[in-house]
């Protein structure tokens, strides 16, 4: 058994652990446990957290049976690597993002919901992952045969939307995400002592926003912009950096529509659509050069 096989085996082991914990343990303590679908657990974060926990799965699965290609001009490797920085990031935000929005508590521990198990095991597991398939991902001496040089007018059309999505990232977290009644929460706000919070995701979002519009204009320049690896690509690194930053509108969509009293800001709307346009272009790209990967 060679050490990719091995690899593969320990994929499918951290995989299928962050499903059984997202699935089995309680997402948050407010007096006593809720699970993942739970209106008062989870919500949406805990669906996305699921789908992404399936995806993982199956991938595993894909490596085991020899299968590269998940479609045409994306390999496995490079979505396990996205989907497991995804996954991870999604529990992050859940704990930091959604969980302070609800007052819990008294005294001291007021406005400070409980993590459950189920989180904190799905966090051990699936934080592994990425760390398991950068090396193979980043590593492999040679590049995979078959990539096409991606010619001058694409590279400009795909670098422009980048740059445009990008300041997209940066402006609409400013925007209402969250309202309540007459109250208005960007993904800036935090409570400070307000006995109302927003989700906070805008610091990070504005982050991902400066990186791509930086990377956006650099690749514009006559000469591109050089590629992390042999068998990661830039368009790779957007489509890592679109589903990082889809998970945190999608879960604030779906937490919504489980919950009443609080209503879906413009701002996460237009981030949300932002994100799928971003997802959109490292994909027609992949396809256009047939960068199946590893």
């Amino acid at each position: 058994m060679n050490h990719n096989r091995l690899l593969a085996y320990a994929h499918l082991l951290l995989a299928s652990g962050y499903l059984i914990f997202t699935l089995v343990g309680p997402w948050a303590k407010r007096g006593e446990g809720y699970g993942v679908f739970s209106s008062d657990g989870g919500t949406g974060f805990g669906v996305v957290g699921f789908i992404l926990a399936v995806i993982l799965v199956i991938l595993a699965i894909f490596r085991i049976i020899g299968r590269s290609e998940v479609v045409r001009g994306l390999g496995v490797e490079q979505l396990t690597l996205v989907v497991g920085v995804a996954a991870w990031l999604n529990l992050i935000c859940f704990i930091v993002g959604w969980l302070p929005i609800f007052e819990y508590g008294e005294g001291r521990r007021r406005g400070v919901p409980g993590t459950g198990w189920g989180v904190v095991g799905a966090y051990f597991t699936v934080s592994q992952i990425p760390l398991l398939l950068s090396p193979l991902t980043l590593g492999i001496p040679s590049p995979s045969k078959g990539i096409k040089p991606l010619d001058d007018s694409k590279r400009q059309l795909f670098s422009l939307s980048t740059v445009i999505c990008g300041a997209g990232l940066m402006i609409f977290p400013y925007l209402a995400w969250v309202t309540s009644g007459s109250i208005e929460l960007s993904a800036f706000d935090g409570r400070n002592g307000n006995p109302t919070s927003g989700p906070r995701f805008g610091y990070l979002l504005f982050a991902i926003g400066v990186t791509l519009v930086i990377a956006g204009l650099m690749r514009l320049r006559p000469k591109g912009l050089a590629e992390p690896g042999p068998n990661l690509l830039l368009s790779h690194c957007l489509l890592g950096a679109a589903v990082l930053a889809l998970t945190m509108p999608l879960g604030i969509v779906i937490s919504c529509l489980q919950r009443s009293g609080l209503d879906i800001g413009i701002g996460t709307w237009l981030t949300l659509a932002t994100c799928l346009v971003l997802i959109s272009l490292p994909i027609m790209e992949n396809r256009s050069r047939n960068a199946v990967g590893v």
